[in-house]
C-alpha cells in the first residue's frame, strides 16, 4: 500500500505550484500585452491568475483532506484531485508553474484512486 504522506506531499506541493504559477503568470502578464489570454477585457490574466490561486487552494484543501480521512474516502477524493488537477490543467495550463503543479495533482489523484481500487478488490481481511 501506498504511503498516504506521499499523495500529500505530491498534492501539496502542486498545489503550491499552481498557486505560485497563478501569482507569477498574472505578474508577469502585466509588463507584456502577449501573455495571456483576454476574457473581452483587459484583466484576462487577473482572471487566470484568481482562476488558479483558487483551483491551488481547493487542492491544497483536498491534500490535507486526504492526509487526515481513512481508506473508505480515498477514492472519492483520488477522483476529486484529479478532477481539480485537470480542470487547472485545461484552463490555466499554459503557464509552466501551474502546468506542473496540475500534473502533480493528477499524479497524486491518480496514486490515490488506484489504491483505493486495489485495497478494496482485495476484500475485508480475513481471521483464522
Amino acid at each position: 500500500m501506498v504511503q498516504r504522506s506521499l499523495v500529500t506531499l505530491l498534492a501539496a506541493l502542486g498545489a503550491i505550484l499552481i498557486i505560485l504559477g497563478g501569482i507569477l503568470g498574472f505578474l508577469i502578464s502585466l509588463g507584456s500585452e502577449d501573455f495571456g489570454g483576454r476574457f473581452g477585457m483587459d484583466g484576462g490574466a487577473l482572471v487566470y491568475g484568481v482562476v488558479a490561486v483558487v483551483l491551488g487552494l481547493l487542492v491544497l484543501l483536498f491534500s490535507g483532506y486526504t492526509h487526515y480521512r481513512g481508506a473508505a474516502t480515498s477514492l472519492g477524493a483520488g477522483i476529486i484531485l484529479i478532477v481539480l488537477g485537470a480542470i487547472a490543467w485545461s484552463v490555466v495550463g499554459g503557464w509552466l508553474l501551474v502546468l506542473l503543479g496540475a500534473v502533480l495533482t493528477v499524479l497524486a489523484g491518480l496514486i490515490l484512486t488506484v489504491e483505493a481500487l486495489v485495497g478494496s478488490s482485495r476484500g475485508p481481511a480475513r481471521t483464522a
